[in-house]
């Protein structure tokens, strides 16, 4: 999926900063069963609960993104609504139309997209997408739990690379240089290679070609 240019930039910048926050989540709840409470605004992994803010809803049938703040008929408290009307000003403010129109064709932008986006410009520890028949609704959680779960290693940083860039056509480099300024891991950049240690400590070098693309990580061909 192509995002149009200025919605672009931010995937690039927080997509895999919100990959590891969906890394920490998945190291907590495995494959756990949920339950949604919406009067008292948390989901239920089996024995954990982790406080939720609503984003909105895509539709299989009409292929489109609705905005919670816009949904005239839901059951949604406002007090749920609080970071998808954070993001609406956020996007007013920034000139993104996709975060200020009240829905959007999937193809423009997908719910993963905006809670991409949306879970770092609101500070969430993660997003959740539940899926139901018709459809599924985007959730932001917040909880200390899940932020301080294990940052990347580098076989999971690899991993969400992968998923990240055979789904979007994002600039790999830029992502990745995003993603360690955001984390205070200063990359070295020789030309095509930039080199760098994660927090695991394992080091990292990375090679892209001309445009940007992601081609090999320790001399080894990248699969993405």
């Amino acid at each position: 999926m192509a995002a149009t240019n200025s919605l672009q930039t931010y995937l690039e910048r927080y997509a895999l900063i919100t990959l590891e926050k969906q890394d920490k989540l998945e190291s907590l709840i495995g494959e756990s069963m949920h339950e949604l409470d919406l009067d008292a605004g948390i989901i239920r992994f089996n024995d954990l609960q982790f406080p939720m803010q609503v984003l909105g809803t895509e539709s299989d049938n009409t292929l489109t993104w609705l905005w919670a703040w816009s949904d005239e008929q839901t059951e949604i408290p406002s007090s749920l609504m609080q970071s998808a009307i954070q993001l609406r000003n956020w996007g007013a403010t920034e000139g993104i139309p996709e975060f200020t129109l009240p829905s959007l064709d999937l193809n423009r932008a997908d719910g993963h997209i905006i809670a991409l986006i949306g879970a770092e410009i609101c500070k969430a520890s993660c997003y959740y997408r539940d899926r139901y028949e018709g459809g599924a609704v985007l959730l932001l959680l917040f909880d200390k739990l899940i932020d301080n779960q294990p940052p990347f290693n580098r076989e999971r940083l690899l991993r969400r690379l992968s998923d990240i860039f055979s789904q979007y056509e994002i600039n790999h480099r830029n992502a990745l240089l995003s993603y360690l300024r955001s984390k205070e891991l200063p990359p070295v950049e020789e030309r095509n290679v930039v080199s760098f240690a994660l927090e695991s400590g394992e080091r990292l070098n990375a090679e892209f070609d001309t445009v940007g693309r992601l081609i090999a990580v320790n001399g080894v061909a990248f699969e993405g």
